[in-house]
């Protein structure tokens, strides 16, 4: 069921070889997209006038190159400073477009004074971001009612709200892969908006019996993934959010207004789908600034599953796993736990968290 480690010699051992695993995890599949990024280019992006010594078509924005699109196209971002990108009502075909630096991590998209967006994809399918550094807008990557989306090996950081915000709005959206990425600093202009990562939308009716937007998201694996220095939220899914997986990630240094580092549905709203699995995270430092009880890990939602997390902590006044009373669908009620571990001081499992709301649906909790 749970295993609460208070010594504090086994606190630091386990939280050095643990952490050290997970670092060479990433850095080996880092190492993998460095090596992956050697794909050719089909197509270049830059302001340079200087010509190439190869016959790549080269174009001086995106979009040009967008305009004579070829399914598969790998397209490279040869300047080391690149202007926002936005992508509206692209479909890639069969095979995804690819965007990436022409060296790996040597392409930055900065704004300025936490204003803009660096990457707006809405309406489309089949994008892949692969090794970019993002950083200063309001938001770095925004995906609005698109499909089949992935980010890759990307360092997204210094952002107004949240790093990566994936909605739906008119049509909503499935398949995505978030992996491989460095995210800090978010919520430098807005800190309670300030997620690491965003999933769904958690908006509500003027009455507040459910969430506004009645379009989802689906199919979503997020993995492998460091995220430290949050305003909010590390990982924040919404209830119009479903087939969610949480696998491998590094969370550490989260400073909470409200919920829990990682945050799976607690919106007391009933929904229709679900279907969560956080597995195998690692999570260390989660304070909550509001003068709440901090969180590591709070679902709201079935059917979840949550196993084989590592939760570090050296504060009181913390809960490692919390279930928020917000069950509102007898059939999403189940959550399932196995072989999570709290490190250190605080309240291993909570099953009545009822986050400001006035809902008393507990979960159907099973211990293996």
């Amino acid at each position: 069921m749970y295993e609460a480690i208070s010594q504090y010699k086994n606190n630091i051992i386990l939280f050095i070889v643990m952490t050290n695993v997970q670092i060479i995890a990433l850095a080996n599949s880092l190492n993998n997209d460095a090596n992956k990024a050697h794909l050719d280019c089909t197509k270049i992006i830059t302001n340079s006038e200087k010509k190439r010594a190869n016959s790549i078509p080269t174009f001086s924005k995106l979009n040009f190159a967008l305009e004579e699109y070829t399914e598969g196209d790998v397209v490279c971002l040869a300047d080391s400073q690149q202007s926002a990108i936005v992508i509206e009502d692209f479909d890639s075909g069969n095979k995804p477009l690819i965007i990436r630096p022409l060296h790996y991590l040597g392409t930055t998209i900065k704004n300025r004074n936490y204003s803009g967006t660096g990457i707006t994809i809405s309406n489309s399918s089949g994008v892949v971001i692969d090794g970019l550094i993002i950083t200063g807008g309001l938001y770095a990557i925004f995906i609005q009612d698109s499909s089949d989306i992935s980010l890759l090996s990307n360092r997204v950081f210094n952002t107004g709200n949240q790093a990566i915000s994936i909605k739906p709005r008119y049509s909503g959206g499935k398949n995505y892969l978030i992996e491989n990425n460095v995210i800090f600093n978010t919520g430098l202009l807005s800190p309670q908006y300030g997620e690491g990562i965003y999933i769904g939308d958690g908006s509500y009716s003027k009455d507040r019996t459910r969430l506004k937007i009645r379009y989802t998201v689906s199919n979503v694996l997020v993995k492998n993934n460091l995220i430290h220095h949050t305003g909010n939220e590390a990982i924040d899914v919404k209830a119009n959010a479903y087939n969610v997986k949480i696998i491998q990630n590094s969370i550490d240094h989260i400073d909470l207004k409200f919920n829990a580092a990682i945050t799976i549905a607690t919106e007391s709203s009933f929904a229709p789908l679900g279907g969560y699995q956080i597995v195998d995270n690692i999570l260390s430092n989660i304070t909550n600034r509001s003068g709440y009880r901090a969180i590591g890990i709070a679902a709201g939602h079935g059917d979840t599953f949550i196993k084989d997390n590592l939760i570090i902590n050296d504060k009181d006044k913390f809960t490692a796993i919390c279930l928020f009373t917000t069950f509102l669908n007898p059939i999403l009620n189940k959550v399932t736990l196995e072989n999570n571990k709290l490190v250190g001081v605080g309240l291993p499992f909570s099953d009545a968290c009822t986050g400001g709301t006035k809902s008393n649906a507990k979960a159907d909790v099973t211990f293996k």
